[in-house]
Order: structure tokens, then C-alpha cells, then sequence
């Protein structure tokens, strides 16, 4: 499997200097509580001031975005402190190509959002209210019907005190999302520790019941029912209905202590899903 691991200068000095920033996460009933979210945000249509809103109302301790630039991370990060007063660390996670792959039509296609040239500085970011100790990407195995994707891991020290591995993950199209789970199941339980796993899964129960199988023999979910939708959403109507359920978040090692919720966005066509956990 072709796999590359990140870990920039520049993140890691980001983090030295706001590891003792962070407040307590909000959280109905406890202080302990831990909110997390997971958004595709659009970025070829939307900006960092166009989803600082959402965000700052719902105020999760962690953020898992997609379809991101590395700069727009670290500009929403930037603007969530100066306008709204939350101290968010942004962890960047582009999925950038190898070799081989970045010359494939497809994947070349990934420069144009974020307008950067020869490396590609797309994908996935993470926005954390809480300390993070260690940060890695990791490719999934190419595949020349679909763009390059890959996953996000973070540890996140949590209220209590103790580690939480963070996974946050665009699982591809064209049939390779079974394989890509896998993939991703494979390595969120062999974690010691409480783990979250979270993203744009590209896959729905009625889709394809099988595919999320590797990660609900191991994980509880926010939303087990599946009562909740959140693409596509219509960022001029919020009152059409989404009809697919592929974002995602799993939970190991944590109790669900609030329901999960969907709420229209002006800001994506997908609606980002938030769960309330405690360590």
C-alpha cells in the first residue's frame, strides 16, 4: 500500500504554541463533554467566512472537514479566533498524489481549487479546540477511476485528561469505497485508546449495507438509526430535504450521550453532522 505520512514544521510549532489555549469543549450537562463535527465544506463554491458561522455556533472541540484547502484551514482557524473568540487549532491534511497518480487527469483536476501549482494542497483539515499531540496522513491505495484520497490521524488530548485518536477521511467513488474502509477500519481498531472516526464515507446503508460493515463490527455511531441526512444539501433552501446519509462519525471507547444532529448550512451541499461524546 502506498502510504505518506505528514508532519510539517509549521503544524507542529502551531500546536507547541496554542497546546494550553484551548477551553473546555461545550457540551450539554458536563464539562467533560466532547463535541464533534464532520463537513464537507465545497470549497470550489465556498469560502472561510462563508462557514465560520456554522461552526461557531455549534462550537465542536473537533471539526473534520473535506473538499478544504491547507491555506483555507488555516485562514477559517484564524478567523474563528479573531471574529468569534475560539482559539481553533487547524491541522492541515492535503492528499497529495504520488508520482504516477499526480499525473493522471483525474488528480490534476485537484490543483484547481486551491490554485497551487505543482503540489497539490487539497483535501482534508482538522479544526481542534483541543491540545494535539501527533498528526499524520496517510494515501489510500491509488485507483485511476477516482482522485487520490486518504485519511487524517490525530491525538487530541480530551477534557479528562487522557489521548483520543482522531480519524477524519473523504472515502473515494467509483466503487473502491468497500476497499477504502476497509482500509480505514483496519487501522482505527488496532488504536489502544477512545477513537473517532469521521468524514464523508461516499456511502449510505441503502446504497451499500455491506461497505460500512468493517467499521460498525468495532464502533458505535452517532446517528445508529440513520435518521439523519445531509446530502445534498441545498444551500438556498432549507427546507429541501437531503435524501443520502454518507457522512459519518463512529465512536470506540466513548459513550454517545446527546443526539446527533444535521442542520441546513447556507455554506455546502452537505449539511455537517455533529455528536456529543463523553471520554
Amino acid at each position: 500500500m502506498a502510504a505518506v505520512r505528514v508532519l510539517t514544521l509549521a503544524v507542529v510549532t502551531l500546536l507547541a504554541v496554542c497546546s494550553g489555549c484551548a477551553p473546555s469543549p461545550s457540551g450539554p450537562g458536563a464539562s467533560a463533554d466532547l463535541r464533534v463535527m464532520t463537513w464537507n465544506v465545497l470549497t470550489a463554491r465556498f469560502d472561510p467566512p462563508d462557514w465560520a458561522g456554522t461552526i461557531a455556533a455549534w462550537r465542536p472541540a473537533v471539526v473534520g472537514l473535506q473538499e478544504i484547502c491547507a491555506g483555507e484551514a488555516v485562514a477559517l482557524a484564524d478567523l474563528l479566533r479573531t471574529e468569534y473568540g475560539l482559539p481553533y487549532v487547524a491541522v492541515p491534511g492535503p492528499i497529495r498524489p504520488t508520482p504516477v497518480e499526480d499525473a493522471d487527469p483525474v488528480n490534476a483536476a485537484l490543483r484547481r481549487p486551491c490554485h497551487d501549482g505543482g503540489v497539490v494542497q487539497y483535501g482534508l483539515a482538522v479544526l481542534t479546540l483541543l491540545p494535539v499531540t501527533a498528526v499524520s496522513t496517510e494515501l489510500y491505495p491509488p485507483d485511476h477511476r477516482d482522485e487520490q484520497r486518504g485519511d487524517q490521524r490525530l491525538t487530541v488530548r480530551a477534557p479528562t485528561g487522557g489521548p483520543i485518536t482522531v480519524y477524519n477521511t473523504h472515502v473515494g467513488l467509483a466503487g473502491v469505497q468497500g476497499a477504502q474502509i476497509r482500509d480505514l477500519a483496519g487501522r482505527a481498531l488496532r488504536e489502544p485508546g477512545p477513537t473517532v472516526v469521521l468524514g464523508d464515507l461516499n456511502v449510505s446503508q441503502a446504497g451499500d449495507p455491506g461497505a460500512l460493515a468493517p467499521l460498525r463490527d468495532g464502533f458505535a455511531e452517532v446517528d445508529p438509526g440513520e435518521r439523519l441526512r445531509t446530502s445534498p444539501n441545498d444551500p438556498d433552501d432549507p427546507d429541501a430535504a437531503p435524501v443520502d446519509e454518507i457522512d459519518h462519525v463512529f465512536v470506540r471507547g466513548l459513550a454517545v450521550v446527546a443526539p446527533a444532529a444535521a442542520p441546513w448550512t447556507p455554506s455546502s451541499d452537505h449539511r455537517p453532522l455533529i455528536g456529543t461524546l463523553r471520554p
